[in-house]
């Protein structure tokens, strides 16, 4: 069916043109030599057209209309549009529609910076798409081209490294605090603030960072899917929940996730998506190392833990790895590799099968670890899971704070029963323990009397027990 493009983009639509940041004559040529057999000539040239529209001394913006494009590159608006869409696929323009309350708008162009060669060609997708574009030969020369030999050569003769760069205050001796201070209300105030005012800067970042982005979209999935699948029924919203979490347990972006819907086993006859189906698939595809993942997948940043050693429960650490990991990703970290298949179908389940939250599960995953000598025992879990389930944990907080209260439980239990077995401790002699006969509760009361009695002597009489007086009295008269 033929696109209607007049619905999306007309000619008198304006656009304004900004740099994320200047970009170098290096990276105009790994534009030339590695993006372009990619996206074409047209793509390219609109590049590179938008780019040499910002003004190179201030970086300020520039704008105009879709026809001036249209004319100055000799393109329909289709193929401008065409053009367009494959610079934002790959990651070289971000595009944004900017709207008053009045509904009146235009387009916002921002231009990134291309991937370095490294970057570039550790991307597997990118890579791929370049050596089906230019053959092996080409591609031996442009990685060849790009090589760093000397520079890895020296890096791994030279291991001990260390940074002797001087901080600025260790140049900068003589700086006085009053030359930096700028009272309120001054004339130097009031300069700087006209300055603000009168020229405003361009937006330009000195430290923006390329980037590939493949996240998980549906307009993407949906040219993935074979013949016998309905977008709609695949594409709807339990079905999209469900590779939602497979994405994130797995670390799948769409490309990935892409590549295994395009199975036919994987749909039933009325072309819905078997989600126990994908889900198997997906657990062996990770067993023989064939699953494409990303590393788009937070990592526990520099924490101090991994293989034999785990976070303490209640610490940063524990509750920053249980929110940002995935179950997978969590396990991978306390082995140092990839997990075996009994302990992937382990935090699979209680992902999939017991519908519990992530992090829940991450909290459930390193208390296990850590009460059962960094095993995952399924009857252990499985008393575990029953018990957080009942108790409705949703969060890792509530998990901490359940594992912070059986942690005190716990020892407080051990406490008391050092303390008993320490109370019932036979007296022992020469090694052996001397065995003691209970005495009867008569003769203890007895022994226990004659123990009170020296307080008798020390001047005591029998008017100093009433009860006793008594008696005696009693016994008196009845004499």
């Amino acid at each position: 069916m033929r696109r209607l493009v007049w619905n999306e983009l007309l000619p008198k639509d304006r656009y304004l043109v900004r740099l994320a940041r200047p970009l170098s004559f290096s990276e105009m040529g790994f534009v030339t030599q590695l993006y372009l057999p990619i996206i074409g000539v047209e793509s390219y040239a609109l590049y590179q057209m938008l780019v040499h529209s910002v003004q190179e001394a201030s970086g300020a913006s520039a704008e105009g209309t879709h026809r001036s494009l249209m004319l100055a590159s000799s393109l329909s608006l289709d193929r401008l549009l065409d053009a367009r869409e494959r610079l934002e696929a790959i990651g070289l323009v971000e595009v944004r529609r900017c709207e008053n309350q009045q509904r009146d708008y235009y387009y916002e162009y921002l231009i990134k910076p291309p991937l370095a060669p490294g970057e570039f060609f550790a991307d597997y997708v990118l890579s791929l798409m370049l050596l089906n574009k230019i053959e092996n030969v080409r591609f031996s020369q442009l990685r060849q081209q790009y090589a760093d030999a000397l520079g890895s050569q020296l890096a791994e003769e030279y291991s001990q490294v260390e940074n002797i760069t001087k901080d600025f205050h260790e140049v900068f001796q003589s700086l006085k605090p009053s030359e930096l201070e700028v009272k309120k209300g001054s004339e130097r105030e009031r300069f700087l603030s006209e300055m603000e005012t009168s020229f405003p800067q361009a937006a330009l970042k000195s430290g923006f960072e390329a980037q590939v982005n493949h996240s998980l979209s549906v307009s993407s999935l949906r040219l993935y899917l074979p013949d016998n699948a309905d977008p709609a029924k695949v594409l709807d919203g339990k079905s999209m929940e469900l590779l939602f979490s497979l994405c994130h347990f797995y670390q799948l972006d769409s490309w990935g996730m892409g590549q295994e819907l395009r199975d036919w086993t994987l749909y039933n006859t009325d072309r819905s998506l078997d989600g126990d189906v994908l889900r198997k698939r997906l657990m062996q595809r990770y067993t023989e190392d064939k699953l494409y993942r990303s590393d788009s997948a937070p990592a526990s940043l520099d924490d101090d833990w991994g293989p034999g050693k785990l976070p303490e429960p209640g610490s940063e650490a524990f509750v920053r790895a249980c929110r940002l990991l995935s179950p997978l990703a969590l396990l991978e970290k306390v082995v140092g590799g990839r997990v075996s298949k009994v302990y992937l179908e382990r935090a699979e389940t209680l992902v999939f099968a017991d519908g519990m939250s992530a992090e829940v599960v991450n909290a459930l995953l390193l208390h296990t670890l850590a009460s059962m000598q960094m095993e995952l025992p399924k009857a252990y879990m499985e008393t575990i899971r029953d018990s957080w389930k009942a108790k409705r944990i949703a969060t890792v907080d509530e998990a901490v704070k359940l594992i912070m209260e059986r942690s005190e439980q716990r020892a407080q239990s051990a406490e008391k029963a050092k303390t008993a077995k320490k109370e019932t401790t036979p007296i022992r002699r020469n090694g052996r323990a001397i065995l003691q006969d209970k005495l009867p509760a008569s003769v203890e009361w007895q022994m226990s009397q004659e123990k009170a009695a020296p307080d008798v002597a020390k001047g005591q009489s029998i008017q100093d027990f009433p009860d006793l007086q008594k008696r005696l009295e009693t016994l008196r008269k009845r004499k």
